[in-house]
């Protein structure tokens, strides 16, 4: 007898039933093919639609960031004009306070986020899952409990205390290596702080995984504990963790760029988002563009980067 036979609504056959809508939801609530998955987007099908919205714009910005500062005529400190000249087609986002073209340290400075932004996300997402993984799989009370309070201590500690704490510690206009002045100190502060909560998140997927009846197979069939781990645990804390990677990457470009309201980050004059809002702070009513427009560049890469980062948490939570 076969029992997967279904009884068809009036009026609709064999034939009628097979033909769907392209991006509608199909009887067995299973979603089809988007109708404008065409061309490269169709290898990002099952992708919702603000993922790839998101990717474009971020794309977009990581291009600017690349080929603006080489292409551009002008260096990022060179005084190209006169100052406080208004957004034009020679100056795109006019001139800063001495005469710096605002275009160019827009897109150099972004290199400086985001490069800083993608070491430290990928230097606590690595430690912090790392750590939490090892903290949940283990079956030792006293090495969980241990690890646990060690990042709940880093946790509860201001983090704003702590930069300026090394700003004073390293000095604000410290350089190291190739790195612009003070900017390896808010690295390293925020590295201290961010792998705890991975590593909080991490342990908790570990304990629901570490008790999955495919685990409980894989320990009956004979592998080891560090086998099990490596194949069937840290591939479900990692996608976890690297979701919730795309989103801090936003709230560090955030952070560095908030800095030098602090007196700390970026110390002038190298180009760096944070740095160019700051120093046209008082010159807002003659010369906004110094501010507002590299402004709402880091406001459309923290959106673009959110879009991707909530469709990417929505597919494993869907799973």
């Amino acid at each position: 007898m076969n029992t997967r036979a279904t009884t068809l609504p009036q009026g609709h056959g064999p034939g009628q039933g097979q033909s769907q809508t392209p991006g509608r939801t199909t009887s067995q609530g299973r979603s089809r093919r988007p109708i404008f998955a065409t061309g490269l987007l169709r290898r990002m099908i099952g992708a919702p639609a603000s993922r790839i919205v998101g990717l474009a714009v971020f794309g977009l910005i990581v291009l600017l960031c690349i080929f603006v500062p080489i292409f551009s005529p002008y260096a990022s400190n060179d005084f190209v004009g006169a100052a406080f000249q208004a957004p034009s087609w020679q100056f795109p986002f006019g001139t800063d306070t001495v005469g710096r073209d605002v275009w160019t340290r827009t897109w150099e400075g972004g290199r400086v986020n985001l490069i800083a932004a993608a070491i430290v996300t990928g230097f606590t997402v690595i430690i912090g899952t790392t750590i939490g993984t090892l903290a949940g799989a283990s079956r030792i009370r006293w090495v969980d409990s241990l690890i646990m309070r060690i990042a709940d201590a880093f946790i509860a500690f201001p983090l704003v205390i702590l930069l300026l704490a090394l700003v004073v510690v390293f000095g604000a206009d410290s350089a190291w290596g190739p790195a612009p002045p003070g900017l390896v100190p808010s690295m390293a502060a925020l590295m201290a702080v961010m792998w705890a909560g991975y590593a909080r998140v991490a342990r908790g997927q570990a304990l629901a995984l570490r008790d999955s009846d495919f685990v409980l197979a894989a320990r009956v069939a004979g592998l080891s504990t560090g086998r099990i781990v490596l194949r069937h645990i840290v591939p479900g804390v990692s996608r976890i963790t690297l979701a919730l990677a795309v989103s801090d990457i936003v709230l560090v470009v955030t952070i560095l760029s908030s800095l030098p309201f602090l007196g700390a980050g970026v110390q002038p004059p190298a180009p760096e988002w944070g740095s160019i809002m700051y120093e046209g702070r008082g010159f807002l009513r003659q010369a906004w563009w110094i501010t507002l427009l590299p402004g709402a560049v880091v406001a459309l890469t923290g959106l673009s980067l959110s879009f991707v980062a909530d469709s990417l948490l929505d597919s494993r939570s869907s799973r």
